[in-house]
């Protein structure tokens, strides 16, 4: 076996290891299919809220 064979044969997960990314993968994927329905919402601006601090001073 030479060099090159061995470091491949280290890198190799279990398949319980890989069964478990996959599972984490697929409920990402969940996760995001949720959050694209979502509508997106405006985010405040600091002009907005510099403005409301503004006009409570007065």
């Amino acid at each position: 076996m030479g060099d090159r064979d061995k470091k491949s044969t280290g890198n190799t997960k279990p398949a319980s290891d890989l069964l478990d990314i996959a599972a984490q993968l697929a409920a990402l994927a969940e996760e995001i299919t949720a959050l694209a329905k979502r509508p997106l919402e405006q985010p405040s601006t600091s002009s907005d809220t510099n403005d409301e601090t503004e006009a409570s001073s007065e």
